[in-house]
């Protein structure tokens, strides 16, 4: 639902399979801050999740309801149309796909706004883990680019990458339930009789 210039309205949570994405309680800030503040996350965030007038969400373990990271996303106010997302977990959670499940559930939340018709994000150049989950999740590198650190505030250098709507549907579409009777075209045929 838009909102006004450059704001967006979304639902408080989102849900997937083993995740909570949720607003902030205060309890929450202090795990936030301090799995942010581990050098090897550190040194990799490109961008706070929700800056600059934007949505942010604590990322909960559904089984134990354990913060693990943080997501979020913002209007581009230079770019209409546009909104760059962020997403980041904590070192003791990675290597367990919970970075490609929150940030492809975030996709989805934001692209419910049918405003939005672009989505960009940043990644550190030296990131090669957080780059695979840009990847699967259909962003495609458009170049170099400078950002200020929000947590060592310096300028620093990131790999740009942006996803459009029509790839998105595109993407959703490939997993699509088929319609009974129907086979997909590209699936292989049993000619056994």
């Amino acid at each position: 639902m838009r909102v006004g210039e450059g704001e967006y309205e979304f639902e408080s949570v989102i849900l997937t399979r083993r995740l909570i994405l949720r607003h902030p309680e205060a309890r929450d800030r202090e795990t936030i801050a301090m799995l942010a503040a581990n050098p090897r996350v550190a040194e990799n965030l490109a961008a706070a999740p929700g800056e600059c007038g934007g949505t942010t969400f604590a990322v909960v373990e559904r089984d134990g309801a354990a913060v693990i990271g943080c997501a979020g996303f913002g209007p581009m106010a230079e770019r209409p149309g546009a909104a760059e997302i962020a997403c980041w977990i904590g070192e003791p959670n990675w290597g367990r796909g919970f970075a490609t499940e929150a940030s492809q559930a975030l996709i989805d939340h934001v692209f419910a706004d049918d405003d939005v018709l672009v989505l960009w994000c940043s990644n550190r150049p030296s990131n090669t883990r957080a780059r695979r989950v840009i990847e699967k999740c259909g962003f495609q590198f458009r170049g170099p680019g400078m950002v200020r650190s929000p947590l060592l505030n310096v300028a620093l250098p990131v790999e740009r990458f942006l996803l459009d709507r029509r790839n998105w549907v595109s993407i959703k579409s490939w997993g699509a339930p088929m319609l009974p009777g129907k086979e997909r075209r590209d699936a292989p045929r049993n000619n056994a009789a």
